[in-house]
């Protein structure tokens, strides 16, 4: 997996970069904080509840990713890009 300049430049991967690059290449899947948490666990990035959620919340601000509440807890999957058609 490549790595941006400023993970290259600190050292260390980008919490962002990562789940969005997860989310991005499961496109199909929404998922829970409790299995993102397991899945960047298994990718070497350990992160808490409160980091995930705010790694979320600045990826949807961004509309890089969407969310929905489903059987009362909340998803989220990555917003594929808008194509538009012409006629």
């Amino acid at each position: 997996m490549p790595i941006n300049r400023g993970e290259f430049e600190k050292g260390e991967l980008d919490p962002g970069f990562v789940l969005e690059e997860f989310l991005r290449d499961n496109p199909d899947y929404a998922y829970n904080v409790d299995e993102l948490i397991v899945q960047m666990a298994s990718k070497g990035i350990p992160l808490k509840e409160g980091d995930i959620k705010s790694v979320l919340e600045r990826l949807e601000t961004d509309g890089r990713i969407k969310s929905n509440i489903v059987r009362d807890k909340v998803y989220f999957i990555f917003r594929k890009p808008f194509s538009s058609r012409s006629s």
